[in-house]
């Protein structure tokens, strides 16, 4: 199974501190045999989150150690289109980018969990065709 990632537990894993990182070991352990992936916007917030060295390099060698996979998207203008579009459509949500990618995407490869502690992936967001967004880990 595929594992598209979301920034908090990320950036739970990096911070030993996060209020999350407990659950995100734990979470972690749960499903470190399956194949993992993380889009480019998440990068961009977990860097933002983590914004010194140390845990940038715990970043890297996470993603390194789990074999984390960028996702390929075949034509970017259309990827792009589906996004915004997803993002007008819950827009009184105030989603951001990053979650958007990954509801997009998640319709995209069918077998795709998305890993997240985002209640709005439970309660809310749906994938373009309006189907649920199956989750890695059920509760958070």
């Amino acid at each position: 199974m595929t594992i598209l990632v979301d920034t908090a537990p990320l950036v739970a894993l990096c911070k030993s501190r996060d209020e999350k990182h407990d659950s995100a070991v734990r979470d972690l352990r749960s499903i470190v045999r399956n194949e993992f992936c993380v889009c480019d916007s998440v990068l961009s917030e977990a860097c933002f989150h983590l914004p010194y060295d140390n845990q940038r390099r715990r970043l890297r060698s996470l993603l390194e150690n789990l074999g984390a996979k960028s996702i390929p998207v075949e034509s970017e203008m259309t990827f792009r289109a589906e996004v915004f579009d997803w993002l007008t459509k819950y827009a009184d949500h105030e989603p951001d980018w990053a979650d958007a990618c990954l509801a997009v995407l998640s319709g995209r490869d069918r077998r795709a969990r998305v890993w997240t502690y985002d209640r709005e992936f439970r309660t809310t967001w749906r994938r373009p065709d309006g189907s649920a967004i199956p989750l890695a880990i059920k509760s958070a």
